[in-house]
Order: C-alpha cells, then structure tokens, then sequence
C-alpha cells in the first residue's frame, strides 16, 4: 500500500470490501457501467482518505482495463493506468462560483462527438467536493448523468448534502477510518523504506498512536511518520512511488 504516489486499488483503503468489490467487477468487465441509470461512482468520507486521488485515478484504471493489456490472472487490486498516461478526463473543482452553465456545456459538448481517445468509449468527468455546488446545480448536473457515453467520479465529505437523485445515480463508495490501525502499516513501512529506513524504525505502538490521531486522514498519517523518520535520521522522502 503506497500512499505517497498511489496508482492502483490496493493503493487506497475502503471502508466497505463489498464495495471495493464493486470497483473490482467493473474493471474486471463482469459488471456494466454505466448501467441501469448508474453512472456515477461518489467517494465519500472524511477528510484526507484519498478520495480526491481515487477519482483521478479510477479513469486511468478503466483505460487499462478496456486496452486488453491488463493480465486477468492478474490481482485487479495491483492494475496501474497507462504508462504514459494518455488519459483524457474533464475536472471539476466545485465551490468558487462553478456555474451549472459550464459544466453543462462541457458535458454535452463531449457527449455530441465521439470519445476517440479514451479506450472505454466514454469521457470521464470529475466533480471534486459536489456538495459545494448549489442545489440548482446539483439539479443541473443530475440531468446529465442519463447521457450515453459519460462516467462521472464524485468526491464529498458531506454525503447529505448531496442531492438525493444525483446519490441514486452512483455507486457509493465510503472512504473512512480504519478500524485497525495495522490497515496503515504498510504506507508507513513503504515511506520509511523511501527515507532509508528499516519497518521496524517506528515501534508499532508508535504507528498506531498515529493512525489513531489521524481519524482517518492519511494525509497526517503519513505526515507524523516523516516527521519521525527525520528525526531517526532518514533521508528527505521523494514524490517516486515506493514499490
């Protein structure tokens, strides 16, 4: 589990394993998406879990999936998107005045031609924080989620604030605190690992003091751990992914 660069599913922690198995029957291709009305997937959850990234992430991961270059025999949990990412995905940072006018305009305009570079058939959209967008245009944006050829990756920390039928048009996903703490080990390893560190520099004890007081945020996590490798002597992390 990396969480410095994550790239893949193993990358991130989910609250609920059925749900993750959702994601993993849809890169697998043993399950539609877009289908029945749902297409959309919200990550939702407290704050610094990821979710942000996995939205970014999951469209380079349908890329692969549908190239024909993933190895089925293969754990899904450890397909990474293209190398070079050749990905072309339509983000949306909500809050800070987002009309409904352009993203609207957006969508359709997408969803008038053809996606020819994306190996799905489908444009991927990216709402980051939905719930800052006005109930007018959450009711905006719900009316584009019925179009062909269009997946949409939401990001919330405040799933109530999220209108109902936008909510009903997604798979839903929950990104939450760990209940034990040995689910964040293996980021810590990985980090000390990067700064020249053995697993074993920080006590156990020690790491999940951390992921306890982190409430879920790997973000502090992973920030407490480098704090700690530094003062152990450790070298300054880099942003290269640690295997």
């Amino acid at each position: 589990m990396n969480g410095i660069t994550p790239d893949c599913l193993n990358d991130f922690y989910f609250t609920n394993p059925a749900e993750r198995k959702t994601i993993e029957l849809i890169l697998l291709r043993q399950m539609p998406f877009p289908f029945a009305g749902k297409s959309g997937i919200l990550l939702h959850g407290t704050w610094g879990t990821g979710k942000s990234t996995l939205a970014e992430v999951l469209p380079e991961l349908f890329e692969t999936a549908y190239s024909g270059n993933w190895n089925p025999a293969n754990s899904i949990g450890q397909m990474t998107g293209p190398n070079p990412s050749h990905t072309q995905t339509h983000m949306f940072r909500c809050g800070g005045g987002l009309s409904s006018t352009s993203f609207t305009q957006t969508i359709n305009d997408c969803n008038s031609r053809n996606p020819l570079y994306s190996m799905s058939g489908n444009d991927y959209f990216i709402f980051d924080e939905v719930d800052r967008l006005t109930p007018a245009a959450q009711q905006s944006l719900r009316s584009t989620m019925g179009l062909k050829r269009c997946m949409f990756f939401f990001t919330t920390n405040y799933l109530p604030k999220i209108d109902p039928a936008i909510v009903n048009r997604c798979h839903l996903i929950e990104m939450n605190q760990a209940p034990n703490a040995c689910s964040y080990f293996p980021m810590a390893h990985n980090l000390l690992a990067q700064m020249g560190l053995s697993a074993s520099a920080i006590s156990q004890t020690t790491l999940g003091t951390y992921a306890k007081n982190a409430k879920g945020s790997i973000r502090d996590f992973l920030n407490d751990v480098m704090v700690e490798g530094l003062s152990l002597g450790g070298k300054m992390p880099t942003t290269k992914a640690v295997v």
